[in-house]
């Protein structure tokens, strides 16, 4: 080999052991077969798929090594072969050993970090969920709590639609967060109940011990509630009522209570479907603007609820399979 091909050799071998382009450099006059293998190392380093990656290897592999014995500058036989060749043999196997490296670690780091839902969901009947920082969670029926594979890295943050009661941890680096569809709830480490059913026209916070802050969808805070108060956000408004609350008004469902407070006659209905796992269709207009209070705790059956509703909101119905049209 000429002194010409041993610096063009040397220029490219210190370009590929280095690991960079350098765009000072200009490429020597390489033949045909030369640009060409050049090009395969170049696109080495730039592909993102291992079993591609694997094939060019070996393909520069069997290039590189043709190279070392079969010179054509007609120099001799192989114990003649110049240590420029060598160097950019051992520069390329390095360059695709590292790119090939360097794209399983990407794809290892990037499967490993992967993020997915949790979801549970009680439909039927009420729940208990721990969570992975051992907070705990009671669903109410016909409620669902989904969050990530993520959560308690940076931050604990949980979706909720429907109801349920919160024992959470205190971590006073990472707050907790309950999104629902229109409010979250940010706390440390405190007691509370939320209902947000999507179906409903509000969202009740209520809070038994320590302090959370509501903010909007758009993070802005709206209030912060003390022991005793809860929160009711109007969907259709964008009102929030702030009132002290009766703690067994607030979590009387947990123990398998119905309890209402001025609640509209369809409000009740929607809790009376969600509990029996029935469907409740009124087409009496009229009983649409009645509010009702009462208490049922002695797990009543639901024939036995409509009768005493029945005392002071005069209706009719009548129950085909799992439906109940009232009139």
């Amino acid at each position: 080999m000429n002194m010409q091909q041993s610096n063009d050799w040397d220029m490219i071998a210190s370009l590929f052991a280095d690991n960079k382009e350098d765009s000072n450099h200009s490429l020597p006059d390489l033949k045909d077969e030369d640009r060409q293998l050049l090009g395969i190392m170049k696109s080495i380093r730039l592909d993102c798929d291992y079993d591609e990656a694997s094939r060019i290897k070996n393909e520069v592999q069997e290039k590189t090594y043709h190279k070392m014995f079969n010179n054509k500058d007609n120099s001799g036989s192989g114990n003649n072969r110049n240590p420029y060749i060598i160097l950019f043999s051992i520069a390329a196997s390095i360059a695709v050993l590292l790119s090939i490296s360097n794209i399983y670690i990407y794809r290892m780091s990037k499967h490993t970090e992967e993020i997915s839902p949790v979801i549970f969901s009680s439909p039927n009947a009420v729940s208990h969920v721990i969570l992975p920082d051992s907070s705990a969670v009671t669903l109410n029926t016909g409620s669902t709590l989904t969050y990530e594979t993520n959560y308690n890295k940076n931050l604990r943050k949980v979706r909720l639609e429907g109801e349920a009661f919160f024992d959470v941890r205190p971590n006073a680096g990472k707050a907790f967060i309950v999104s629902t569809d229109r409010v979250e709830v940010t706390v440390l480490g405190t007691v509370f109940n939320i209902s947000a059913y999507p179906e409903n026209g509000e969202i009740i916070t209520s809070l038994i011990s320590g302090s959370v802050q509501l903010d909007n969808r758009e993070a802005e805070p709206i209030c912060h509630l003390q022991p005793g108060q809860s929160a009711v956000y109007d969907k259709e408004t964008a009102e929030i009522k702030i009132d002290y609350y009766e703690p067994e008004y607030a979590i009387g469902w947990m123990t398998g209570k119905l309890l209402f407070r001025k609640k509209t006659f369809s409000d009740i209905c929607k809790a009376l479907e969600k509990k029996f796992n029935c469907s409740i269709e009124v087409k009496n207009e009229e009983l649409h603007k009645k509010l009702f209070t009462g208490k049922f705790l002695s797990g009543e059956t639901l024939p036995e609820i409509l009768s005493i509703m029945q005392i002071n909101i005069p209706f009719r119905y009548k129950t085909e399979n799992n439906h109940i049209t009232i009139y």
